[in-house]
Formats: structure tokens, sequence, C-alpha cells
């Protein structure tokens, strides 16, 4: 009995390790592929805020348009996961994802490119927030 108890545990341990890495041999083909079409993915998570004012949801799309084309120029291109909460297998995934995505983008964008981009998002978001405020100004007056 004692061996039978033994045996179903190691079959469900080793069972939930084969998914794991089922899980992570997926990510790791997905970004050799990714490299190859130069399609790098950046994962996001949580559903998109869309503003029922017309007028924000248009700021709203022009800001995304800019910071995709910036996201475009470094070779990268933006995938939600949806709402994703703390799943550890997900995580080591996109790590691994990220292990060997990471090392073509230095030698595609040179080694200091995460910084050049960030600048260039937040220039992007700078200027987002200094329209809406001349905005909600004129629109005080």
């Amino acid at each position: 009995m004692m061996k039978r108890i033994i045996f179903l545990i190691l079959i469900v341990c080793l069972s939930c390790k084969s998914k794991e890495i089922s899980l992570i041999n997926e990510y790791k083909n997905q970004a050799l592929h990714d490299i190859k079409t130069d399609s790098v993915k950046i994962f996001t998570y949580g559903l998109l805020f869309i503003y029922p004012d017309s007028l924000k949801a248009k700021k709203q799309l022009l800001k995304q348009n800019k910071m995709n084309s910036i996201y475009k120029k470094y070779g990268l291109f933006k995938q939600n996961q949806g709402c994703v909460i703390g799943d550890k297998k997900m995580n080591k995934a996109i790590k691994e994802y990220h292990k060997i995505t990471d090392v073509y983008l230095e030698k595609r964008n040179s080694k200091d490119w995460k910084e050049k981009m960030q600048k260039e998002l937040d220039s992007i978001i700078k200027n987002s927030l200094n329209i809406n405020f001349l905005y909600q100004n004129i629109n005080k007056k």
C-alpha cells in the first residue's frame, strides 16, 4: 500500500514538472521564432483602460501608436497576456524567453538600447501629460 502511495506521489510530481518544462520549451521556441522574424515580444498584463470621452480616447490611441512605433524601431512588439497573477510557471517561461531574446536585442540595437528606448518613451509620456495639462487649462477658461 505504501509503495502505491509513493508511486502516485511521484507520478503527480513528475507530471507537474513536465507541464512546466513543456511551457518553458514552448517559450524558448517562440523566442527563436521571434528572433528570426525580428518581432520580439514585450509581455504586458491586464486590460487596457479606454476613456469614454472620445477626445481622450483619441489622444490615448495616438500616444499608444507613437509608443508602438518606438517599440517597433527596436524590434519589439507588445503582447498582452491577459489577467495573469502569480503564475510561477508562466514567469519562468517568460524569463527563459527573455534570456534568449535579450542577447539578440543587444546585438541588434547596441548595448544601451533599453535606456535609449526608455528616454524616447518617456518623452512621449511627458508630451502627452503636457498636452493634457494644456487641454484642461483651456477648458477651465
